[in-house]
């Protein structure tokens, strides 16, 4: 059945989240990406880049990078870049590519590409000093001691009861005790301070609560009647207080190296809250959205922040209002995922972005 010319036009004005499920299907059919014009035939790599700076040099979608990338067989990780490795772009059967020259120019990249490796000759490279995909220390905070966890678990944890000398506040070295379950003498745990309890903004549902580890204890004894007792061995900036919670240490490690890549995620999302500011996110901000790993997202997903459209009225229809589509705004790079939720370091922004913004992947130009 055809759509008429008016249900087409309505069709245009509305953004769905659905569209997300599209996106990713369409984009396994999509033309290779486009080199930019003034992309530079040579370029050396310095302390400092990105991968994502890098790759903004020969793409308008830089979140295309592997596509155009020569993956060096020879090399354990091949798609690790280094400082003062020097980048060229080369055409090896046919499509545009960009490697490491090795001293023997386009040649040598297409032979790392194309050449038959056995697993004896494939060399180790370390992980360190590679160039991020983004600032380490932009995200260090939010990789180091924050995790977010179910909070009907959290609240079954024992809890800070008091400390030794009974301080309000104590720190490394200092004895404190908790009360709950007990716990294993010799065994090392940590101390989380309760945060942001997240709710989905669509269906209100508690999606997470983000808890901080404040510090490391040993459990020295326990009691009968439920009482442990902790040594602080290490605190991480923060003091510890009654109330804070002890369980096991949570690994909140990210892969060591992950690429730009364009999301493919079940559904759309929407920022859910703005890191260390009371109202706005601009480039290099740190933002939470209401994707996860359940959700489909994963490090290095790249996702195009809309701002809602403004409603207008429409004067020659009785100034009936209509919301005008949504634009794009920003966009964002996934960097650490949870279930339902995933901190994400924001590339670029052309306006303010703030919470209730929409994320959709981005258009496989």
């Amino acid at each position: 059945m055809k759509m008429s010319l008016k249900k087409i036009a309505k069709a245009l004005l509305m953004t769905t989240f659905s569209s997300a499920m599209l996106m990713s299907t369409a984009q396994a059919n999509n033309p290779p990406p486009t080199i930019k014009a003034d992309a530079p035939n040579r370029y050396i790599v310095k302390k400092g880049d990105t991968l994502w700076d890098i790759s903004g040099r020969y793409l308008d979608s830089p979140w295309r990078w592997k596509e155009i990338w020569a993956t060096n067989k020879q090399i354990k990780n091949p798609n690790l870049i280094y400082p003062n490795d020097v980048l060229i772009l080369c055409v090896i059967q046919g499509k545009t590519l960009i490697g490491v020259d090795t001293g023997e120019g386009c040649a040598g990249v297409e032979k790392q590409l194309t050449g038959n490796v056995s697993t004896s000759t494939v060399a180790i490279t370390s992980t360190a000093n590679s160039i991020p995909p983004i600032p380490w220390s932009a995200i260090q905070h939010w990789l180091d001691k924050t995790l977010i966890v179910n909070p009907q678990d959290f609240n079954t944890t024992p809890y800070i009861l008091a400390s030794k000398n009974r301080n309000l506040i104590t720190a490394r070295g200092d004895k404190v005790y908790a009360k709950g379950v007990p716990l294993i003498v010799g065994q090392r745990y940590g101390v989380y301070r309760e945060g942001e309890l997240y709710v989905d903004p669509k269906t209100q549902e508690v999606i997470g609560l983000e808890v901080t580890q404040v510090a490391t204890g040993l459990v020295t004894s326990t009691e009968s009647n439920g009482v442990t007792s902790l040594q602080l061995i290490d605190s991480y900036g923060k003091e510890v207080r009654e109330g804070d919670r002890v369980f096991v240490e949570l690994d909140n490690a990210i892969p060591p190296v992950f690429y730009p890549t364009p999301a493919s995620v079940s559904r759309g999302g929407m920022i859910v809250r703005v890191m260390d500011s009371i109202s706005s996110a601009a480039k290099g901000s740190v933002v939470t959205i209401n994707l996860g790993s359940l959700q489909g997202a994963k490090p290095g997903d790249v996702l195009t922040v809309y701002q809602k459209g403004p409603l207008v009225r429409d004067t020659k229809d009785n100034d009936t209002p209509v919301r005008l589509p949504n634009e794009p705004s920003g966009m964002v790079m996934v960097f650490n995922t949870f279930d339902h939720i995933s901190y994400a370091y924001v590339l670029d922004s052309e306006l303010p972005l703030n919470i209730g913004d929409q994320l959709l992947p981005p258009p496989y130009l």
